[in-house]
């Protein structure tokens, strides 16, 4: 499911034609991430929620079940206890964490393992490859501050995906 590019939106309001299959839905709020899910759903794509932005949405098992009602494909997290809820009840997740320095990058990796993570989101995107080594059989994606196709066709010689928001880089087609 996670190949080439993702297409991370943070503005539905300009949204546009949208070429990757599956999304990153950034931002929403709770009165309106339904209709947000409708929008992407009905042009066909594969939607996952980040729901630590998701306005007025709390946190824990009952928040969870409330995206994937609302139409979510699978939920995006940095909350280990948000991505256990939705592993409990077997709804896609993906694990986010921030490789910011070594000892962040070392405290990511042991949650990653002691949770079992299968999916993880790193940022930036260009220690994405570099951490991929550390944590192989698990789908990586990078994202974040990844900013040419040059960048970016690089960055997938070492992860499945590139979640972007550059409508730029959602034009480009992955040739594994």
């Amino acid at each position: 499911m996670f190949k080439g590019i993702i297409a991370a939106i943070w503005d539905m309001e300009s949204l546009g034609e949208i070429d990757p299959n599956v999304v990153f839905l950034l931002k929403s709020d709770i009165l309106n991430l339904k209709f947000h899910l409708k929008i992407l759903k009905d042009k066909g794509k594969t939607v996952f929620v980040d729901m630590d932005f998701v306005s007025g949405l709390g946190e824990g098992e009952e928040a969870v079940l409330f995206v994937k009602k609302t139409g979510a494909d699978g939920i995006i997290t940095i909350k280990p206890k948000n991505y256990l809820a939705a592993k409990k009840n077997n709804i896609s997740a993906v694990l986010r964490f921030f490789a910011l320095d070594s000892k962040a990058v070392e405290r990511g990796i042991e949650q990653i393992e002691s949770l079992g993570v299968d999916v993880v989101e790193i940022l930036p995107g260009l220690a994405a490859p570099k951490v991929a080594k550390k944590i192989p059989g698990r789908t990586v994606i990078a994202a974040g501050l990844v900013e040419t196709e040059k960048e970016a066709r690089e960055i997938l010689k070492h992860v499945s995906a590139i979640s972007t928001s550059s409508r730029s880089l959602w034009k480009m087609k992955f040739q594994p």
